[in-house]
């Protein structure tokens, strides 16, 4: 249940931001709620692929393709989560390198979503080898861009 719940909230986080509605728009929030927002999609997107390595572990892959289909939402959302405003804002790991090579970053976030997409259209094929192959595809878009566009994080502080 909190899978589905978490699932939930990232769907409807991504199609807030990547769909234009005069009501809710990252151009009308704060940089603080942009960074707050991105943030907390960035965990629940990573909850989501810890959920689908578990699904994928089974015999059926169809339970995957709901939480397929947020992460290719979540990944058409990512550029509109990284406007100019907040470049620089304290407490975001982004590295400037998001606004000045800004196609290879777009084209990043775009390998996650056709990723997802095809472990969704995997999933409800209960193709389980094209699934397990999407999500290795998920993986590795994640870690190209974290490999390039987020700095490491703060060296906690000795206890």
């Amino acid at each position: 249940m909190k899978m589905l719940l978490a699932l939930s909230a990232l769907t409807l986080a991504g199609a807030a931001f990547a769909a234009p509605a005069p009501h809710l728009s990252a151009a009308g929030s704060t940089p603080a709620d942009i960074v707050a927002a991105r943030k907390a999609g960035m965990m629940l997107a990573a909850a989501s692929a810890g959920g689908l390595r578990a699904t994928l572990s089974g015999d059926s892959v169809k339970g995957a393709a709901f939480a397929a289909r947020g992460l290719a939402a979540w990944g058409r959302a990512i550029p509109g989560l990284f406007p100019a405003s907040t470049k620089g804002f304290i407490g975001s790991r982004a590295k400037p390198d998001i606004w000045s090579a800004r196609d290879d970053f777009e084209a990043k976030a775009a390998a996650l979503a056709t990723a997802a997409d095809k472990l969704a259209a995997a999933a409800q094929a209960d193709d389980k080898a094209a699934a397990t192959a999407a999500a290795a595809e998920i993986g590795g878009a994640c870690k190209a861009c974290h490999d390039t566009y987020q700095a490491p994080p703060p060296p906690r502080p000795a206890t």
